[in-house]
C-alpha cells in the first residue's frame, strides 16, 4: 500500500513538473535525442551494414522471395468473397476496421487475446506468454478443422507472439502467416528478453512468411535478420470511419495523446489566433471513440497530423490518421514524411509542414480559403477510397501469397 501511494505521489509530482514549459521542453529534447540515437543505432547495425552487402529492399525481390518461401505449402487460390482469413489482434481499436475490411474478402475468424484474459504489456501476460501462445495454436487448429484457413494476419510483436508459433503454423498446418507491424522504428529491437526472445520484432520476424512494415528503411533491417518484408502503409475502413458532412465548429482539430512537443504545436496555433480543439489522453478533454471520430474530423476545417516517432518530431513515420482523415473526407495538414508522399500528392491532396512556422502558415491558408480546403479534401478522399482502404492492402498481400485468385489489384507497394 505504501509503495503504491509513493508511486502515485511521484507520478503527480512528475506530471506537475512536466506541466511547466521549460522543464517539459528539456525533458522532450532529452527523450527525443534518445529516440534518434536508438534509430541510428538500428540503422547502423541492421541497415547500413546490410546495404553494403547489396542486400537491399525491392518489390521485385519480395515477389521472388514469396515464391521461394511458399513453395510446397498447400495454398488454394480463391476468388474474392471466399477467402477465409484469421485475424490475431485487438478489436477495441483500429483493428476493428481491419476486421471489417477482411469481411469483404470472405469469412473472418478473430483471436483477440484480451477476450482470453491476456493484456499486452502486463507482467502477468509476459509470465503466461507460453499459455497464451498455446491457446492461440489450439484456436487455429480447431478453426482450420471446421473450415480451412487461407491465411493468418498477426499485427503483434514479440510481446505477444513466441517465434515457434508461426513456425508450427507453417510446419503443422501449412497456412501462410503475415505479421503486420506499424512501429518498427521504435520496436524493431527492445533489448527486453522474455522466454528467450526479444520482445520487439527482430527475433520473431524470420519465422513469418511475410512482414508488412509501414517504414521503408526498416525493410532493410528485416532483410538483415533473414525476414521477408514488404513496405506498405496503413489503411482505413469506411465502415468504421465513414465520410461525414457536418457544420464546421473548429478551425483546427487534433486527435492524439498529449506528450512531447505536441503541446507546443497546439499552443503556437492558438497564439496565432486559430481555434484548436484537441482530443486524446492528457489534454483534459473528452476522448473520441472510433464511433464518433468521423464526425469530429468533419467538424474541423483542418485536421492536424503530427508524424513524429515518440518524442522526436524530426524522425517521422506513417500514422493511422494519415489515411483515416482523408478517408473521412477531412482536410489534412501533417508533418512532411517521404513515405507519406508516396501515398498522397503533397499540395494537391494533403499539405505538409516541416516546422511550426510553416504549420501555422498552412493552417491559416486552409482555414481562410474554403474553396482550396474543400478541393484538397475532395482530392484526398477520392484517392483514399481508390487506393488506401485496408481492403486494398489485403488484396496486395494476398496477391503476393498467391491466395487471391482475382487480379483486380495491381501491386502499389514500392
Amino acid at each position: 500500500m505504501c509503495s503504491l501511494s509513493k508511486f502515485s505521489i511521484n507520478q503527480r509530482v512528475r506530471n506537475h513538473l512536466l506541466g511547466y514549459g521549460p522543464i517539459r521542453r528539456f525533458w522532450t529534447h532529452l527523450r527525443g535525442t534518445q529516440v534518434l540515437q536508438r534509430y541510428r543505432m538500428f540503422e547502423e547495425r541492421y541497415g547500413a551494414n546490410n546495404r553494403s552487402s547489396a542486400n537491399t529492399y525491392s518489390s521485385f525481390d519480395v515477389q521472388r522471395a514469396m515464391q521461394e518461401r511458399l513453395e510446397g505449402l498447400p495454398i488454394q487460390p480463391r476468388p474474392e468473397g471466399e477467402v477465409h482469413s484469421v485475424y490475431v489482434g485487438l478489436t477495441r481499436n483500429w483493428g476493428l476496421g481491419m476486421a471489417y475490411e477482411l469481411e469483404q474478402l470472405g469469412p473472418v475468424s478473430i483471436f483477440d487475446w484480451e477476450k482470453f484474459g491476456f493484456y499486452e504489456g502486463s507482467n502477468d501476460t509476459r509470465r503466461r506468454l507460453p499459455e497464451l501462445n498455446e491457446t492461440l495454436f489450439k484456436f487455429l487448429k480447431e478453426t482450420n478443422r471446421k473450415r480451412p484457413i487461407d491465411w493468418i494476419l498477426m499485427p503483434c510483436s514479440g510481446e505477444i507472439i513466441l517465434r515457434d508459433i508461426p513456425k508450427r503454423i507453417r510446419e503443422e498446418l501449412g497456412i501462410p502467416t503475415v505479421n503486420q507491424w506499424l512501429d518498427c522504428k521504435q520496436v524493431f529491437e527492445t533489448g527486453r528478453t522474455f522466454h528467450g526472445q526479444d520482445s520487439g520484432m527482430k527475433d520473431i520476424a524470420p519465422e513469418f512468411d511475410l512482414i508488412w512494415s509501414s517504414a521503408r528503411p526498416c525493410c532493410d533491417w528485416y532483410l538483415a535478420v533473414g525476414a521477408r518484408p514488404v513496405f506498405m502503409g496503413e489503411g482505413f475502413s469506411p465502415r468504421l470511419i465513414p465520410k461525414v458532412d457536418c457544420a464546421k465548429k473548429h478551425d483546427v482539430g487534433f486527435v492524439g495523446a498529449r506528450y512531447g512537443l505536441r503541446p507546443d504545436y497546439v499552443d503556437a496555433l492558438r497564439r496565432a489566433g486559430l481555434r484548436v480543439e484537441v482530443r486524446g489522453p492528457g489534454w483534459g478533454t473528452r476522448m473520441v471513440p472510433f464511433s464518433e471520430m468521423a464526425e469530429f474530423f468533419g467538424q474541423c476545417k483542418v485536421n492536424l497530423g503530427m508524424g513524429g516517432v515518440g518524442y522526436s518530431m524530426s524522425l517521422t513515420t506513417l500514422k493511422g490518421r494519415d489515411f483515416e482523415v482523408p478517408g473521412a473526407g477531412g482536410a489534412y495538414l501533417t508533418t512532411f514524411n517521404p513515405d507519406l508522399a508516396e501515398h498522397f500528392h503533397v499540395g494537391n491532396e494533403i499539405l505538409c509542414y516541416r516546422n511550426i512556422d510553416e504549420m501555422i502558415e498552412l493552417a491559416r491558408l486552409l482555414v481562410n480559403d474554403d474553396q482550396r480546403r474543400e478541393q484538397l479534401a475532395a482530392n484526398a478522399y477520392h484517392r483514399a477510397m481508390r487506393e488506401h482502404r485496408w481492403l486494398h492492402r489485403f488484396r496486395d498481400v494476398l496477391g503476393l501469397l498467391g491466395v487471391l485468385k482475382s487480379n483486380r489489384s495491381e501491386r502499389r507497394c514500392a
